[in-house]
């Protein structure tokens, strides 16, 4: 008997091992995919960036008299390069961006995208669809950084001189490994060529 409940023992702590191993293991397999979800949509919206086919200087959207710029490097005005904002005439390309005076809901054409670090979060405001940023990733996110490089791939925070934006991106599992007692961190970078440039 003593060595049936030694060997059931021994057998349910093993098998609590191997549940905890899989589950930090299933974590860390949807943080990934989700910093990866995320790098693709983030890459997607830069890559319109000033995207203007019918030269748009000022638009009636989202307010009249609105200057068209194809990117708003921090947006928030808080020196963190967490965020930008995005305009592009692509959703149609008709010579209007976010649309006529009084109904602005092109989507696509004036984004911002930024990190929430209180919420661990990434979000997204689009101000054709949206009345305020909208939280679009689970909350595992750690760093979203844009750094803004020249045609000779300096640094610049001059929108006009930007050229290529490199992303940099990290997310965090939610459980600790099971064997090291850490969180693990993915970290993912990207750089996009504004094509209006």
């Amino acid at each position: 008997m003593a060595i049936t409940v030694t060997v059931l023992g021994a057998a349910v702590m093993l098998t609590t091992n191997v549940q905890r191993a899989y589950a930090h293991e299933l974590d860390d397999a949807t943080v990934q995919q989700e910093v990866r979800f995320a790098m693709e949509w983030i890459t997607r919206t830069l890559e319109t960036a000033g995207s203007n086919p019918y030269n748009v200087n000022v638009s009636a959207c989202p307010t009249s008299g609105t200057t068209f710029a194809a990117l708003r490097l921090d947006p928030d005005g808080d020196g963190i390069q967490d965020d930008v904002r995005v305009q592009a005439d692509v959703g149609p390309p008709n010579g209007v961006v976010l649309g006529l005076t009084g109904a602005c809901t092109e989507p696509g054409e004036d984004v911002t995208i930024a990190h929430d670090p209180v919420n661990s979060v990434l979000t997204r405001w689009d101000r054709g669809t949206d009345t305020s940023a909208v939280a679009v990733t689970d909350r595992v996110f750690t760093q979203l950084l844009f750094t803004y490089l020249t045609t000779t791939r300096t640094v610049t925070t001059t929108p006009a001189a930007v050229a290529y934006i490199q992303v940099s991106l990290s997310g965090q599992s939610r459980a600790r490994n099971p064997y090291s007692g850490q969180f693990t961190t993915f970290a993912y970078q990207s750089e996009v060529r504004l094509r209006a440039r």
